[in-house]
């Protein structure tokens, strides 16, 4: 049996565009962020259908798939060089990257990479817990299409 390439959770990164127009657009990461996940999705209803040689039985369901949506969420310790800057994001249109990326000395080419789209904040929230470091955690929805990039 081989060995799955794994990635370490340090080699994720949730980066925001500044927006550059013209380009090229540079991406900074949301510094500070422990945990940092994405969650790709399909939106569905559901219809019913019943055999018509049984009338009845019960009618069985069938999918439609209706949407693609991604979520990007993001938890850590307050950075406060960056505080400004995610107050200013909150209910704003930009770019967001979620980024894959390998170690420079990783002899695999392969998984690295990261999707890139328009996306919103649609909130943070900043926690202080006496005796611990202050934190944040917050959500970003997408506006549209995503796409894959990969980086050998």
């Amino acid at each position: 049996m081989a060995r799955p390439k794994v990635v370490r959770g340090t080699y994720i990164n949730i980066l925001v565009g500044d927006g550059a127009d013209p380009g090229p657009e540079v991406f900074t990461p949301l510094c500070g962020a422990t945990t940092r996940s994405l969650n790709e999705g399909v939106e569905t209803s559901d219809d019913y259908t019943r055999d018509c040689a049984i009338p009845d039985d019960i009618p069985t369901r069938n999918i439609i798939a209706t949407g693609k949506r991604w979520d990007l969420a993001f938890n850590g310790v307050l950075n406060r060089e960056q505080l400004k800057e995610i107050q200013e994001l909150n209910g704003v249109l930009a770019n967001y990257r979620f980024e894959i990326a390998q170690p420079a000395n990783d002899i695999v080419t392969d998984g690295g990479g990261y999707y890139e789209g328009e996306g919103m904040m649609d909130g943070y929230t900043i926690t202080g817990d006496d005796g611990a470091n202050a934190t944040i955690e917050g959500t970003i929805k997408s506006n549209g299409p995503w796409d894959w990039t990969v980086v050998p």
